[in-house]
């Protein structure tokens, strides 16, 4: 599934986001900006947001959007469920115990009936419903017919009926974390003015010496010191994942810190906690993107290795990695040339 979810077989991957980011900011464009001799427009950036993200996850896996964003609405209530189902997911996360017994009684016919189901009107039972008549014309048109992550995941031999699930996943907790981050940022960003104008002007001088293009691409982005540094503190600051993401003991037990852990045992970490540990200073509490521009090689690499468990790691490391920091960093370099017109 690697393939798919870094972009390797998805020959539009980035062209995809791009284009799904600027049909956004057409939107807000026409039905969120107020000008000085027009009406007054209230818009709520923050849903809006996440009505892109979804839409441009739809892309990649789908090849087309869902109309999240054209309609502005969320379409057929995925992610009011999305919202209501994700506490409860975070609880099987932790008592796991739970989710055995969840596999057992799911096979109870009356039982079942509450469950998502392919043939629902609305929710996350509507896209796998949508998911599974995709995966069904893919196969009949021809497995690799279409570049997207669909069509990776068929060519690699998933089976249909995992790929179905799959994809379902991809939508499912892509569009959460991603927004989530995306919306991190931005809060942290515009609530302090300094950091805001400073990022500001190194997006304006790439624009202006031609090192960032129109549109913008990710190898440009990511070059931007500032802007990443306001990313790696922010998802620090307010990580889009806080679950305990638990691991088993191997069966010969295993030592953490010279603290011996029998055989199959649960272990799992508190990242908000880490996040706040010592390594990033004393004023680890603080939202300061500078800590990562003024430290010592060394130093940044302890500080870099304990951000990479905001994705995971291991075998268990998020696929979509590339898809989140891609959408994290266009996003703000985009929506800046387009402030920059509408000026």
């Amino acid at each position: 599934m690697a393939p798919g979810y870094e972009g390797k077989d998805v020959d539009n991957f980035e062209q995809d986001i791009v284009r799904s980011l600027q049909n956004w900011i057409l939107y807000i464009e026409e039905h969120g900006v107020s000008h000085p001799n027009g009406p007054y427009k209230e818009f709520e950036i923050g849903r809006s947001i996440q009505y892109y993200v979804t839409d441009m996850i739809c892309v990649l896996c789908f090849g087309h959007p869902f109309g999240f964003v054209a309609k502005h609405a969320d379409c057929f209530e995925f992610l009011k469920t999305l919202e209501e189902r994700l506490p409860i997911v975070e609880k099987f996360s932790i008592f796991t115990e739970v989710n055995h017994l969840l596999a057992l009684v799911s096979h109870i016919p009356w039982l079942r009936r509450v469950l998502p189901s392919a043939g629902d009107s609305k929710g996350i039972g509507k896209i796998i419903g949508i998911s599974r008549e995709l995966v069904k014309n893919r196969i009949a048109e021809g497995i690799e017919s279409r570049p997207d992550m669909l069509g990776s995941f068929l060519s690699h031999g998933l089976e249909p009926s995992l790929a179905e699930l799959e994809i379902t996943i991809a939508l499912f907790a892509g569009s959460d974390t991603t927004a989530t981050s995306i919306r991190a940022i931005l809060l942290h960003v515009i609530t302090n003015p300094f950091i805001y104008l400073r990022l500001q002007r190194e997006i304006d001088s790439g624009i202006m010496d031609g090192s960032i293009s129109s549109p913008a691409r990710e190898d440009e982005v990511r070059k931007l010191p500032y802007l990443q540094a306001c990313i790696r503190e922010a998802l620090r600051i307010f990580p889009p994942i806080t679950y305990l993401r638990e691991r088993v003991t191997p069966k010969d037990g295993d030592t953490l810190n010279g603290y011996p852990i029998p055989a199959g045992v649960n272990i799992g970490f508190n990242l908000p906690g880490l996040l706040l540990n010592d390594v990033f200073g004393c004023d680890a509490r603080t939202f300061r993107p500078e800590r990562w521009l003024d430290q010592e090689p060394a130093h940044l690499r302890n500080m870099e290795s304990t951000m990479d468990f905001v994705f995971g790691w291991g075998a268990t490391s998020c696929l979509g990695r590339r898809m989140a920091k891609a959408n994290q960093s266009m996003f703000f370099v985009e929506v800046s040339h387009a402030a920059q017109s509408i000026d």
